[in-house]
């Protein structure tokens, strides 16, 4: 259990530093640095000669993407471990479908050219909800 409260502690961590490097994201204006293209960057796996903007959002992408993966690893160490009835279940639960729903708001930003320069009241909405 020492362990399982460990990794908790690293996930929660984690989650919170990949947020404050979505700030900063927004803060650069970087949003729109792998243009229309989601999950991949300009088109790319992995962005070549990128632009800083570029790298600022492709690393977003990444540790977003490592964020998920943690949260999933937690979600089921936690109901592998916990048994059936335990308070800890829907928590995990929960997080990984909060993290689900966070991913797939990002896509729609992208997909939806929601970034940029874009001053729409859409985009204000799924920001907010981002």
């Amino acid at each position: 259990m020492k362990k399982l409260r460990w990794y908790s502690w690293f996930v929660l961590f984690y989650t919170v530093v990949v947020i404050l490097w979505g700030a900063v994201v927004r803060l650069t204006g970087s949003g729109a640095g792998c243009g229309q293209h989601w999950p991949s960057c300009n088109g790319k796996v992995v962005p070549l000669s990128p632009s800083v903007e570029t790298l600022i959002e492709f690393s977003h992408r990444a540790t977003s993407g490592l964020s998920l993966l943690f949260v999933l690893g937690l979600t089921v160490w936690v109901f592998r471990s916990m048994p059936k009835g335990h308070s800890a279940r829907p928590f995990a639960a929960g997080s990984f479908g909060f993290i689900v729903v966070e991913a797939l708001i990002g896509a729609v930003l992208v997909l939806l050219e929601l970034v940029g320069n874009n001053d729409s009241a859409t985009r204000a909405f799924v920001i907010a909800l981002h």
